[in-house]
C-alpha cells in the first residue's frame, strides 16, 4: 500500500514537472527569449560552461546519495536487530513460569504497540517519545526482577538481549536525525534547478533534438532531487520506505504465542 502511494505521489511530481518544463520551454522558443542564432554562434564555449556546472551538480549529488544511502542501510540494520531481539527475548521467556512469561509479553506487546502509533501520528519518527522510553524501561524493570537462580544462563542472555534492543533503538533514533541540513537542501535544490535551466543555453538547430536532449536532461536533474528526497525521508511513503510491517508482524506473532509448545 505505501509502496504504491509512494509509487503515485513520484510519478505526479514528475508529471508536473515535465508540463512545466514544457511550458517553459516552448514559450522561450515561441517567444524567441533565447535566439538559436546567438545560441548557436556561443556554441564554443557554452557547452564547457554547462559541462563545468553538470559536473559539480553531479559530483555533490554523489556525495549526498552515498551518504544517504549508507543511513538508509545503518536503519535496516538497526530495525531488524530491533525486532530480532524482541522475538528472541520472547521466545526465551517460555523457560520461565506462565506468570512471569506473561508480563514479558505484555511488556513488549506494550512497547510495540506504541511504536506502531508513534509512527501514525509522527511519520518520520523523527522526535523521541517519552511513552515508547517509558515501555522500553518497563520491560527492563521487568528481567531485571526476575529471579534467576535455577536459571543463571538464561538471565545472562535475556540481559544481552535487552540491551541489544535498546541500542538498536538508540541507533535506529539517531540514524532518523541524520537528515540532509537546510543549507544542502537549499544547495542541492538550487544546483538542480540551475542544471535544468543553463541546459536551455545550448544552441541546437533543430528544435526536435534541442527538446529531447533538454528535456532528457531536466528529467535526470529532476529524478535525481527526487532520489536525495526519498532517501532523506526513510518513513515517508516512497520507493525507499521503511514501513513498519515488521513491527506489526512481530507483534502478531507474539500475541499468536506461535511458539507455544
Amino acid at each position: 500500500m505505501f509502496k504504491k502511494k509512494g509509487s503515485r505521489a513520484i510519478f505526479i511530481k514528475l508529471i508536473i514537472f515535465f508540463l512545466v518544463f514544457n511550458i517553459l520551454f516552448f514559450s522561450i522558443r515561441f517567444f524567441n527569449l533565447l535566439p538559436p542564432v546567438k545560441l548557436i554562434q556561443n556554441n564554443s564555449s557554452l557547452p564547457w560552461l554547462f559541462s563545468a556546472i553538470e559536473l559539480i551538480f553531479s559530483i555533490i549529488s554523489g556525495f549526498i546519495i552515498q551518504s544517504k544511502w549508507s543511513t538508509w542501510n545503518t536503519l535496516i540494520d538497526a530495525t531488524h536487530e530491533e525486532l530480532s531481539s524482541v522475538r528472541e527475548l520472547y521466545i526465551l521467556s517460555h523457560h520461565f513460569s506462565k506468570e512471569i512469561r506473561q508480563q514479558i509479553k505484555e511488556k513488549i506487546c506494550n512497547y510495540l504497540s506504541l511504536i506502531l502509533e508513534e509512527s501514525e501520528t509522527n511519520k518520520n519518527l523523527s522526535s523521541r517519545s517519552a511513552e515508547v522510553d517509558q515501555a522500553i524501561f518497563q520491560l527492563e524493570e521487568t528481567i531485571f526482577s526476575i529471579d534467576y537462580a535455577e536459571h543463571p544462563n538464561i538471565g545472562s542472555m535475556a540481559f544481552d538481549l535487552v540491551r541489544k534492543c535498546m541500542e538498536s533503538r538508540e541507533k535506529r533514533l539517531q540514524n532518523i536525525l541524520h537528515s540532509l541540513p537546510l543549507g544542502v537542501k537549499i544547495f542541492i535544490i538550487f544546483a538542480t534547478y540551475s542544471s535544468i535551466f543553463t541546459s536551455l543555453f545550448i544552441g541546437v538547430t533543430s528544435i526536435g533534438y534541442d527538446y529531447l536532449f533538454t528535456s532528457v536532461i531536466a528529467l535526470l536533474a529532476y529524478g535525481i532531487y527526487l532520489l536525495i528526497d526519498d532517501l532523506d525521508h526513510p518513513y515517508r511513503p516512497g520507493q525507499w520506505h521503511l514501513s513498519m510491517k515488521g513491527y506489526r508482524e512481530v507483534l502478531r506473532e507474539i500475541n499468536e504465542d506461535k511458539w507455544q509448545g
